[in-house]
């Protein structure tokens, strides 16, 4: 009697082998693009929660004769306007019940606290001084943001543009030295869908040197307010606006400025008639700032898109 032909039951080492090897390179090839799909996700919902904001604002602005919020959100008494849970545009949104700025933090941001609320910067000759308890209750509430101001929305302009020959420079940060907070009446001349209101923070700013204890944990925390005009070099003048705080937080590019600390390429702005938009950081110097050349300033990432000179007269010193 023939005997029964045996049947393989089982995989070879080598056919198992093989199996694996397509199943990790499958994966290798899908983890890049659901990466990517997630930090388009993130970038949308960063968009979404700036046109919130947007809306937040111009609502203020409709009840408050053109003025959109009561300027920066800082407890310092040489820097804002009021103690942080009374005036700044984070308290507006909390106390005016537009929304929390604390449940509506950029996704792709590693900084979830404003430098704000980090405790010997909160009470450096404050409004209102805060324990730390009070401090964290606040930020329960939802006074917290990862976005940067823009310093036309707190400050908007100098009570006197120049400095030199006798003349003391204003202190572009300090309310007493400037017109603010923003209000339509200072965007006659300049259009105001390409007025910035707030934007992405700059992720460098992760450098340490800014840094929160809340919870007994340490965390790093974004610039609040961008920095204000520049002098003109030749006239003395303050001029163009420093971006420098913003800066790309999404997408993902080289890392060959590595001095910056990080790799994003991308970020939103929100904007005075209440629309947000995205930028690409084109020079590759993974921030928003501007360059000066030959006596003029430029700004090679937001060039036509981003008003950067006086508001007031719309043009450029």
């Amino acid at each position: 009697m023939a005997h029964a032909q045996r049947v393989r039951t089982g995989f070879t080492l080598i056919e198992l082998l093989v199996v694996i090897a397509i199943i990790a390179l499958l994966i290798g090839l899908l983890l890049p693009a659901l990466g990517q799909a997630r930090e388009v996700a993130r970038q949308a919902a960063c968009g979404s929660n700036l046109r919130q904001i947007g809306v937040a604002f111009t609502s203020y602005a409709t009840s408050a004769r053109g003025t959109y919020g009561s300027g920066p959100w800082d407890n310092r008494g040489n820097r804002g306007l009021g103690p942080a849970d009374e005036a700044g545009w984070v308290a507006d949104m909390v106390n005016g019940e537009y929304g929390k700025p604390g449940e509506m933090l950029c996704p792709s941001l590693p900084a979830r606290f404003s430098q704000n609320l980090i405790m010997e910067r909160l009470n450096d000759k404050p409004h209102k001084p805060f324990t730390e308890e009070e401090r964290d209750l606040l930020i329960r509430r939802g006074f917290n943001t990862n976005y940067t101001q823009s310093w036309y929305m707190g400050l908007t302009e100098l009570r006197y543009p120049r400095g030199g020959q006798g003349i003391p420079f204003p202190d572009t940060k300090n309310p007493k030295d400037c017109v603010g907070p923003l209000n339509d009446r200072f965007m006659v001349m300049a259009p105001p869908d390409a007025v910035p209101l707030m934007a992405d923070a700059r992720t460098d700013t992760l450098s340490g040197n800014d840094q929160i204890v809340y919870e007994g944990q340490k965390y790093p925390a974004v610039k609040q307010m961008t920095d204000g005009p520049i002098i003109d070099p030749q006239t003395k003048w303050f001029a163009w606006q420093n971006y420098t705080d913003f800066g790309p937080a999404h997408g993902k590019g080289s890392m060959s400025f590595s001095k910056k600390g990080h790799d994003r390429v991308i970020g939103n702005f929100l904007f005075a008639d209440g629309h947000a938009d995205s930028f690409r950081d084109i020079n590759g110097d993974k921030e928003f700032g501007g360059i000066l050349q030959g006596g003029k300033y430029t700004y090679p990432d937001l060039e036509g898109k981003v008003f950067g000179g006086i508001l007031s007269s719309g043009k450029y010193r």
